[in-house]
Parts: C-alpha cells; structure tokens; sequence
C-alpha cells in the first residue's frame, strides 16, 4: 500500500520536471532536481534532499537560468543535464554540476515536444540521447555526448515521420551495435507507435529499427525494465491504458499484457521495487475529478501487470513521478527497507509541489 510521507513546495511554476539523483552509497539522504518554467517564465532548477524513509524533503538550493517554455532533465551519474525549449523557441542543452553550476551549453534547431535520457550503459556517462519534434513535426532521435569540461555536443541523429508526442527511453545493447533506444509517439494518425533505434559505439550513427503500433494516444509515458517496455496513456475512450510490450535485440515489439484503469487527464509513471524485490509499476494520474492519483501495479516476469493498491492526492496538475532508494546497503536487491517514490505538481495555487511516498 502506497503511503504519502513528507510535502514540499517552492514557488509559482508552469512546465514542470523532475530527476532523480541515485547514488550508490549516498547515506541516509537521495537527492532530487526539479526543473520548471519559473513566475517569471524562466529556468529554475532546484536541488532537494530527500529523506531514505522519505520522511523529510528539504530543499538544498536554486539556479536560474534564461526564458524556456519547454523543459527535460536527466542525471548522468552526478552531473545533471537539462535540455529545454529556449526563448528563440530552439533547442538548449546545458550541463550543470551537482552544486547546479552550470558547465556547459549548445543550441540546436527549433524543436517541441523535448525529452532526454541516459544511456543504460554506466561505463559510458557521457553519452545521453534527446528525441523531439523539429519545426516540421518530424521525429528526430540524437545522440549527444558530454566534453571532460561539460560541453555538450551532438554526435548523431535519425528521422522519422510527424509526430505530436514523444517519449523516450534507452534498452541498452542490441545487436550489432553498442545501444538500443525507444521512442514512443503519438503519430500523425493520432496512435501509439513504438521504434526502435540503434546507436553506434561513437554515436555517430543512428538507425531506425523495428517497431509497433496501437490504438488512439495522449499523455504518453514510457518505462523499461530490461526488455520490457511499459506504455502508460490516455487511450481513444478518454481512460488509462498500461500496456507491457518485449523489444527484441532485432528490432521486432511483441505486445504483451494490457490493463486498463478510469477517465484521465494526465498520466505519468515509474519503477520501483519492495524490500523483497518485488517490481512494481506505478502510475500517476490526474483522474476525471481533476485530481492525482497514483495507482501501484505489481510486474510479474510474464509481463502481466496485477492492480495493488492506490492513493489520491488533493486537485493538482501533474508533472512527473520518479523513485528512488538511498544505497546504505548495495549489494542488496533493494538497497532500503523501502523505495521512495517522489512525485512532482503543480498544486491548485500554481506552486512547485514535492511528495514523498513509500510501500507499506
């Protein structure tokens, strides 16, 4: 059972993320970046530390950045990376330490629809990858790389056809080639559609692989696990949809397990897992009395999601629900008694709203 612990807010905000920063052998506190469109319509990231039972948050310290409308972070290992939509309306990538001083920038075309993620491969951190839709609506995958003094730069990029959503995640090895990416989009017919993507050893080259579709889509999140992939959505009716897909090394997307859940508004997601090792999907959304409500849905190794509990939280505009465990213990399956899962809003008052929950 789902169990809310601790409440942070910070100031008025509109486009919202959240990052989670897993360290091993951090000790008793995890920290957490949040980005958003500040008050005054600018770049605010800001660093909280989160207590390992999640019974506290506290906010450590902000940076200020110029006027985004659009924001992405990611962290690689302990430096953090934001990707954002500037004031020109073209794309920014910027590094920053963990002290959140920022390294290194590079500005790209016009684009939406911004995300980012890692690599799964830890021996390489200073690879990541961007997906976004360029000033045509097409589909664009990157590979980007960070300089030993912070500076991003971009290595290799892929096409696809329009889109009008993005998500992406990375798979880790595939054949042939050092990295697996996925993208899941709301295409130009308005459905699902799953790619796959490969990457070079250098990130020079990217090349589409296979893929899969679906049905009618908004709200799209995207989560993996090895190489099961997780979808969770606003389908065509208007209700969430979860469905479990296995991405093969050769590109091909079998789909597995689907369930299904009320009317939404907005949905996000993560991954997490008990102290037995148990995996666990859980998802936040934003129902049809417009308030959060977070659903925990147990993995089996099937694919097959079984409904666990659940757990609201007052009338608030979702933005991204992230977990996180502090590491005392690394060899453990999990290294905590319990896993923190953190979800990020905009509250009724247009406020930064941080809460803490854990797995009774």
């Amino acid at each position: 059972m789902l169990v809310r612990r601790a409440t942070a807010r910070a100031g008025k905000t509109s486009a919202l993320d959240l990052e989670v920063v897993e360290v091993v052998g951090f000790g008793p506190m995890g920290a957490a970046v949040t980005a958003v469109r500040n008050g005054e319509g600018n770049l605010q990231l800001t660093q909280w530390n989160v207590a390992g039972d999640g019974a506290s948050i506290e906010r450590v310290k902000d940076a200020i950045a110029g006027a985004v409308s659009e924001v992405a972070t990611i962290v690689v290992h302990s430096e953090v990376v934001s990707a954002v939509v500037n004031g020109s309306g073209h794309l920014e990538v910027n590094s920053w330490t963990p002290e959140l001083l920022r390294k290194g920038a590079a500005y790209c075309e016009r684009a939406s629809q911004v995300v980012i993620c890692p690599f799964l491969d830890e021996s390489s951190s200073d690879f990541f990858a961007a997906a976004y839709r360029d000033a045509k609506g097409a589909l664009k995958v990157e590979v980007w790389s960070l300089s030993a003094t912070g500076m991003p730069a971009l290595r290799g990029a892929a096409y696809a056809s329009s889109v009008s959503e993005v998500a992406l995640a990375s798979l880790g090895y595939g054949s042939g080639a050092r990295y697996r990416l996925i993208t899941a989009v709301r295409n130009s017919d308005g459905d699902l559609e799953l790619i796959q993507w490969s990457a070079s050893a250098d990130g020079t080259t990217v090349k589409r692989l296979g893929g899969a579709t679906a049905g009618r889509a908004s709200q799209i999140s995207l989560r993996v696990l090895g190489e099961l992939v997780f979808t969770s959505l606003r389908n065509g009716a208007g209700n969430l949809e979860i469905t479990t897909w296995r991405a093969h090394s050769n590109g091909s997307i079998d789909r597995l397990d689907t369930a299904r859940g009320g009317s939404v508004c907005a949905v996000a997601s993560a991954l997490s897992f008990d102290a037995s090792g148990a995996q666990f999907l859980t998802t936040a959304i934003r129902n049809g009395s417009d308030e959060v409500e977070l659903i925990d849905w147990k993995v089996q190794a099937s694919g097959v999601l079984q409904w666990t509990s659940s757990a609201g939280v007052n009338a608030a505009s979702l933005a991204r629900i992230r977990s996180a465990w502090n590491s005392q213990n690394p060899g453990a399956v999990n290294p905590s008694p319990r896993t923190v899962l953190i979800t990020a809003m905009r509250n009724g008052l247009s406020e930064l709203e941080l809460i803490s929950w854990t797995r009774e």
